[in-house]
């Protein structure tokens, strides 16, 4: 499809679902330039009326407010965002009806998240605040010189059965130039493969897992597969997001697709975050978000490097003030020299992301699980691990609202997902314990450890 007629489309489906998506790029494009008070002053100005909004129309946050003596009517200064307290995940995730506007606007609606932390969440969103992240996604794509409407390739996930409103999806996705290869499963000859689809479908960038990028390179180097050939097919860069992206990954991925590598940061829950500049530097949406860090011990603020507490300035539907996400960042508003006077973050502590071999020999990447914890209510937690070829055990925490079949809900799910056929074996915990970094990972498997210090990728 023509990228002309495709963003015509995209624009025609934003329009018809109630999203101002491409009226709000245009502001987003215009206020990257602002100077640093302009910005902060349509900071200011949108988080009043969050307060204002939270205050009225929700009943968490009106009886909160009037128990910390927080009047909408004294939010005066950003700094003011501090009377507040923090939000946790756990109140997130028991007080959720309370924090709901649910006639803010269009297509008002409950999803499901589980990411970096392994926690399971459900909230609110609508079409206005999806609308906020799509010209932000948008604009972060731009940056990387890919326009809405050029091709686009997710190597990416699906979920395990496609239903009839997925292969709807698959059709709109071909009509705005939007394709889609299987990055939850991977082997040598799957990436082989995958290279020559990409040859053929052409696209202008690949936006996935730094993780899955990282072990199509190793397995398309091993076959002496020279992906910087695609740039012939008109492949001009990478977008990355979700994991740590991490320097040495960049390199990786850098030098073997032979492209620019722009890394991006949200949390589903919180919003998009930053997009990296053909600098290398992660711009903050400071139209969207009020970012803060803190002492992750002490609770106290803190200048530069801390955990980051997130204010969606945006997302009046379900009003999130000051949420902790549990990810270390470092802040700041040093110039950068795109000229772009929107704040920088840095993921100093972040998101980890590991591979299963099935005994079938495919990689499955960590996340694929989320698919799985998404579908079976009262998964709090979850791990994977895998000690030996053969046997996979998932570790689940769960809360009252888990079903009397839910462990042989998620074996069955994860047998499916696999396509192998490994034992699975689901195990109810109390608790599964992080890193010392205060992360979890959603995969832990000493096999794939091993094979990758070997430099071995197949189990022949």
């Amino acid at each position: 499809m023509l990228p002309v007629i495709a963003r015509g489309l995209f624009a025609l489906q934003e329009r018809l679902l109630g999203r101002r998506t491409f009226s709000i790029l245009r502001q987003l494009r215009e206020s990257e330039r602002w100077s640093r008070d302009r910005i902060e002053a349509l900071q200011l100005e949108r988080l009043r009326r969050l307060v204002i909004t939270a205050y009225d129309e929700t009943t968490y946050w009106r009886t909160l407010m009037d128990e910390h003596e927080i009047s909408p009517s004294n939010i005066h200064t950003l700094e003011d965002l501090r009377r507040f307290p923090l939000l946790e995940k756990s109140v997130l995730r028991a007080r959720r009806e309370q924090m709901v506007w649910r006639d803010e606007g269009r297509r008002v609606q409950l999803v499901h998240t589980s990411g970096s932390t392994n926690e399971a969440l459900q909230f609110y969103t609508s079409a206005t605040r999806e609308a906020h992240i799509n010209a932000a996604r948008m604009r972060g794509h731009e940056w990387g010189g890919v326009r809405q409407g050029e091709r686009e390739m997710y190597f990416w996930g699906s979920p395990i059965e496609l239903s009839r409103q997925d292969r709807i999806k698959q059709v709109r996705d071909w009509l705005i130039n939007d394709g889609w290869t299987n990055g939850f499963e991977v082997t040598p000859e799957r990436v082989a493969g995958y290279v020559e689809y990409w040859k053929r479908w052409r696209p202008k960038c690949i936006f996935g897992y730094p993780s899955t990028f990282v072990l199509t390179a190793k397995m398309a180097e091993q076959q002496g597969i020279d992906l910087r050939r695609l740039q012939d097919h008109g492949l001009k860069a990478i977008f990355t997001t979700s994991e740590m992206l991490g320097e040495v990954n960049r390199k990786i991925i850098g030098a073997a697709f032979g492209v620019p590598v722009y890394d991006s940061y949200g949390l589903r829950e919180a919003g998009l975050i930053g997009n990296e500049c053909e600098h290398g530097t992660m711009h903050c949406t400071d139209e969207q978000a009020i970012l803060e860090t803190i002492d992750p011990h002490t609770l106290q603020p803190t200048d530069g490097e801390g955990e980051l507490v997130v204010t969606n300035i945006m997302g009046l539907v379900m009003p999130i003030i000051r949420y902790r996400t549990g990810d270390i960042v470092t802040l700041s508003k040093d110039p950068c020299p795109c000229g772009r006077m929107l704040s920088t973050i840095k993921i100093t502590g972040g998101r980890i992301a590991d591979f299963l071999v099935t005994d079938q020999g495919k990689w499955v990447v960590g996340y694929s699980f989320i698919y799985i914890c998404r579908s079976v209510e009262g998964i709090v937690k979850f791990q994977v691990r895998q000690d030996r070829i053969g046997q996979i055990r998932i570790l689940l925490v769960t809360d009252d609202s888990f079903p009397a079949d839910g462990a042989e809900q998620v074996r069955r799910a994860a047998r499916q997902r696999l396509g192998s056929t490994d034992e699975v074996i689901v195990e109810l915990v109390d608790d599964i314990k992080p890193l010392p970094s205060g992360k979890y990972r959603p995969l832990v498997s000493s096999v794939t450890e091993e094979m990758i210090k070997a430099g071995r990728f197949t189990l022949r």
